[in-house]
């Protein structure tokens, strides 16, 4: 579908992004769920970040429109599609999930990744996201969302990434069950690996590089692309055990599968 992006200024947080092991957990599990709910070809990634995720989507088959709020990170993806080519099965434009512009029911399945945390209330929050989240599915196509948990985790991780609230699990269903979703599971992530890892890691490393350029902080060995193969992919492979636990409340995220009914 041949859209414009919205024309929205850069925001000041997102022009980076952390894929420490966290982050790869993460979309690998996102990606797990979706995928055990068959969606169809035509698939929506809504807020991309650089596009690790709707890449991932891509090598599996499908059919990606992409949307991204931060310049940055829409001019990344964008260099990524022309680099690899992939100009065919793969689409960037910028907008807000509180406004898509697509037309309704036409994709065949959704994820978002850490998203719906940082819509403001005068944008229309997350309700108005969701709600375009319902307009744009088709009827019973899955719709795959994740968000951090317990209000009582907040600290200064959430200040830094511009989160507008951590959420509860009954929070979360409402959200979706509201706008006319029907929730299928949902799944808490992040106990205990994952809280350890942010409290001694994590959360300090960040604290301490909080002023730095992005250059100079991303020379973390634990952030670089190029330890994906090792450090990265060994923790994040670590973090599964976190799994055992997904129906306990005490983790750090969960993620939510649901179908538009």
């Amino acid at each position: 579908m041949n859209v414009g992006p919205e024309e929205i200024p850069p925001n000041q947080w997102g022009e980076s992004e952390i894929r420490g092991p966290v982050h790869l957990f993460r979309e690998r599990l996102l990606l797990r769920l979706f995928g055990r709910m068959q969606p169809g070809p035509r698939v929506l990634d809504a807020g991309c970040g650089s596009g690790s995720l709707a890449l991932d989507l891509c090598r599996l088959g499908h059919r990606v429109a992409a949307f991204e709020y931060s310049d940055g990170f829409a001019k990344t993806l964008h260099q990524k599609i022309i680099r690899m080519g992939l100009q065919h099965r793969l689409s960037i434009f910028r907008g807000s999930a509180t406004t898509l512009a697509y037309r309704s029911s036409s994709f065949d399945g959704l994820v978002c990744g850490e998203v719906l945390e940082h819509l403001p209330p005068e944008i229309g929050g997350d309700e108005a996201a969701v709600r375009e989240f319902h307009r744009v599915l088709r009827p019973g196509a899955p719709c795959v969302a994740s968000v951090p948990l317990n209000p009582r985790l907040w600290d200064h991780s959430d200040e830094w990434a511009g989160h507008v609230k951590r959420y509860t699990r009954d929070q979360f269903i409402a959200l979706f069950t509201r706008s006319g979703f029907r929730v299928e599971q949902v799944r808490v992530w992040g106990f205990p690996l994952g809280r350890i890892y942010h409290r001694l890691l994590f959360a300090p490393w960040l604290r301490r590089t909080a002023g730095q350029a992005v250059g100079v902080r991303e020379q973390r060995l634990d952030t670089r692309a190029a330890g994906r193969a090792g450090l990265v992919v060994l923790a994040a492979g670590l973090l599964r055990m976190d799994e055992l636990f997904w129906r306990w409340p005490w983790g750090r995220g969960m993620v939510l599968c649901a179908r538009r009914a």
